[in-house]
């Protein structure tokens, strides 16, 4: 998805990398990842970071990334009733996305008149209340999301195997700030999130992670939305780097499928990331398995505009089509 693929030292650094539209979950959003020196985590699956500046890029510079999207999108402004950023790694991470520039960010966002939800990339340590007592009072929009790449509730997964680094201490905390201020969570869960996992434990480990964090959410008062990832191998990760042939497959999309329709089973709003973000070809995501089903895939984006489960229903219990 990003605009310069050429690699990240060449990236104009007042230029962002991308700037996108959807409908998510019925609303309109523009999507937005700067430019910014990149995280420094070195999660196993994630090659973001290497779209990613490897020196300091200025608050000036953020600044002008700022502006060229409201320069760009000017007539489309009042289109638009969700902004989502962040910048390949935490948007609330002040040395990376410098506070000034998220203040910026809000001042131009005022050119969107309608609207209603902003929501911000991070990971959760950089989630503090001072700073979202500061964002909420300096945004019009009445509501604040914050989206976390929480990934899996499986502890020895996510930390060794993944290496995110995010305890379930840390994340619980956060979970219940979030509450007390009223902002929303979404959270990112990988299907098939481990090497040698078989299609059903991948299922059952991402609905087992949904239960969790629907059990939190629940507790603290925090409304949740789920994101989906299939999981892929994304060139120049680690995880493709250290992947032996046949250790790492990714889940078939009627493996998302069963999980989309467990997570709408519980209530909870559900939109899966039905693409790699041009990281991966079609051998190394959900495309390449036996019996892809593109109409399928169709029926899923169709359900992430609007969350109607009658695009689905069609394909319960449906044979699988498979390829050849």
């Amino acid at each position: 998805m990003s605009e310069n693929l050429d690699g990240p030292e060449n990236h104009d650094p007042n230029l962002p990398l991308y700037i996108g539209t959807r409908t998510f979950l019925t609303r309109r959003d523009l999507v937005l990842s700067f430019y910014t020196t990149k995280c420094q985590f070195q999660c196993t699956y994630c090659a973001l970071p290497t779209r990613s500046a490897t020196f300091e890029v200025t608050a000036e510079q953020i600044n002008r990334q700022i502006d060229h999207v409201f320069t760009e999108k000017a007539d489309q402004l009042g289109r638009y009733r969700q902004l989502s950023f962040g910048n390949e790694g935490s948007a609330l991470d002040p040395r990376r996305f410098h506070r000034e520039s998220v203040d910026h960010l809000l001042h131009r966002a005022r050119d969107m008149e309608n609207l209603e939800i902003l929501s911000i990339e991070t990971r959760p340590e950089y989630v503090k209340r001072d700073y979202l007592e500061h964002i909420a009072k300096t945004t019009h929009a009445p509501r604040l999301d914050v989206t976390v790449g929480f990934e899996t509730q499986d502890d020895f997964i996510r930390q060794t195997v993944l290496k995110k680094k995010i305890s379930r201490r840390v994340m619980e905390d956060r979970v219940a700030l979030l509450g007390a201020l009223g902002v929303k969570l979404t959270s990112y869960v990988l299907v098939k999130p481990a090497p040698r996992m078989s299609d059903e434990h991948g299922v059952r480990e991402a609905v087992a992670t949904m239960e969790y964090l629907k059990e939190i959410c629940d507790r603290y008062g925090t409304e949740l939305t789920i994101y989906l990832t299939p999981t892929y191998i994304a060139e120049g990760s680690s995880l493709q780097q250290t992947t032996e042939p046949g250790d790492w497959t990714p889940p078939t999309i009627q493996s998302v499928f069963e999980v989309v329709l467990a997570g709408h089973g519980m209530g909870l709003p559900v939109y899966t990331g039905l693409w790699s973000e041009e990281l991966a070809d079609e051998s190394t995501d959900f495309r390449g398995r036996e019996g892809y089903d593109p109409e399928l895939r169709m029926a899923m984006v169709r359900f992430n505009r609007d969350q109607d489960v009658a695009h689905l229903l069609p394909f319960v219990n449906r044979p699988l089509a498979l390829a050849g």
